[in-house]
């Protein structure tokens, strides 16, 4: 199950406020009328000021489960390529991401195609660093 959050003015104004403040977060259980304070992970914490950094920039957030399987629509848009292109890449087996067909279409998990382009995005960035380096030595003005 996907779960989109669209900004809306409203949504947006509250989650800046947030970012302007300083907040403690505290749990009601309205069962028993009581207030208590829950220990939440640093991680936890950061992820959820990421969202709220997006919403108050005025993004959407759509959190989808890393089982979740996609369509080669959603997968192409994730991986910034044509559909056609990731099709022709996962059929020749050139493109390392599992995929299942459901009749004609074909389904990936989300944490392949995410591991995937983090892993891309990675190598992309050692080569540009490598060509700046290379550059530098050269005197090429990229100084």
């Amino acid at each position: 199950m996907a779960i989109k959050l669209t900004a809306s003015e409203e949504i947006k104004q509250v989650a800046q406020n947030l970012l302007a403040n300083k907040f403690k977060i505290n749990v009601e259980k309205i069962a028993e009328n009581e207030t208590v304070n829950i220990p939440i992970p640093v991680d936890l914490v950061n992820f959820v000021q990421e969202i709220i950094q997006e919403i108050a920039q005025g993004n959407s957030i759509i959190l989808i489960p890393n089982s979740q399987e996609i369509s080669t629509t959603k997968a192409s848009e994730i991986l910034e390529v044509s559909r056609q292109h990731l099709i022709e890449l996962l059929e020749s087996g050139e493109l390392p991401i599992p995929f299942r067909r459901v009749g004609k279409h074909r389904r990936l998990r989300v944490e392949d195609v995410i591991n995937y382009k983090n892993k891309i995005d990675e190598q992309r960035l050692k080569t540009l660093e490598e060509l700046a380096k290379q550059a530098q030595e050269l005197k090429l003005g990229y100084e």
